[in-house]
């Protein structure tokens, strides 16, 4: 029987022999997938996350993102095509995850840069937390609230409950539970796809125990300014659009459920701490 190829994917190793066998093992067992969108197009990009993930030895799987330059599948307002799109690509990885081996998978979008020993974290899954369903891994250094325990991951690194919107879909992991109930309920998105994930006005951040990792594994590239090729797979944001009274009292019973669920009332907002590159703090 021919095998069968998903055009969508692109298994690809990055770093020398010696860092690839060293990821497959240190796990014991315990590994999972790193997810990258990247755009047909967006060669330049590709090209700058190879890099990136060679650096920290650390194989990489690319997803073909949906590009919206190649026609919009649906429409889905208020969001614009380009986030629709985006959703979608998001979505791709959620399904890869669902129907995957591991109990865990990390996404990332082409822009993404990482610390200088992200490699370690990302090899093994064996130091997330059980109850985890989305862990951010990228900061967009705004003031967030955070669970005072702190769940020990490596290094000086640590996980912590997100009890507080901090938006950005550049890096994050996802259980493969978590994966295919998002996949199940976002076939007609209704928000972009970083606010689904974490703003607590969204039923689908809601539901799910989000842990923040600090400090921070990775940023999107723009932090750097121009060293870096800019993503193509999101774009700034849209201008604000006012929300139906239906919309706006979804929002309000989802923050409820997210507080009640998270109970964040005595925590204090704090900043993620910069992302750690090459032993200096941008």
């Amino acid at each position: 029987m021919a095998a069968v190829i998903d055009p969508h994917r692109e298994h690809i190793c990055c770093g020398s022999g010696a860092n690839i066998a060293y990821n497959l093992v240190v796990g014991c067992g315990a590994t999972m997938k790193c997810l990258v969108i990247n755009l047909d197009r967006s060669v330049d990009r590709l090209a700058a996350v190879k890099s990136e993930f060679s650096r920290i030895g650390v194989a990489l799987e690319r997803v073909a993102g949906i590009d919206v330059k190649e026609g919009l599948p649906f429409e889905a307002p208020p969001l614009t095509a380009t986030e629709v799109c985006c959703f979608l690509s998001h979505r791709l990885c959620w399904e890869i995850i669902a129907d995957g081996p591991d109990e865990y998978g990390a996404v990332f979008e082409d822009d993404v840069v990482f610390s200088q020993d992200a490699g370690s974290i990302l090899v093994d899954s064996s130091w997330i937390p059980p109850n985890a369903d989305i862990i951010k891994l990228e900061t967009f250094f705004n003031r967030v609230r955070l669970g005072s325990q702190h769940f020990a991951v490596a290094g000086a690194y640590s996980a912590r409950l997100l009890l507080g919107q901090h938006l950005g879909a550049c890096g994050y992991i996802v259980s493969k539970k978590a994966a295919q109930k998002l996949f199940n309920s976002t076939e007609r998105p209704k928000a972009a796809v970083d606010v689904a994930l974490f703003s607590p006005n969204q039923m689908t951040a809601a539901r799910k125990t989000i842990y923040q990792l600090t400090p921070a594994l990775c940023m999107q590239a723009h932090f750097l300014g121009g060293k870096i090729p800019q993503s193509l797979v999101q774009v700034a944001p849209r201008d604000h659009i006012n929300k139906r009274m239906i919309d706006r009292g979804r929002a309000e019973v989802a923050r409820v459920f997210w507080y009640f669920h998270n109970r964040p009332f005595f925590q204090a907002a704090e900043k993620v701490d910069a992302v750690r590159l090459g032993g200096s703090n941008v």
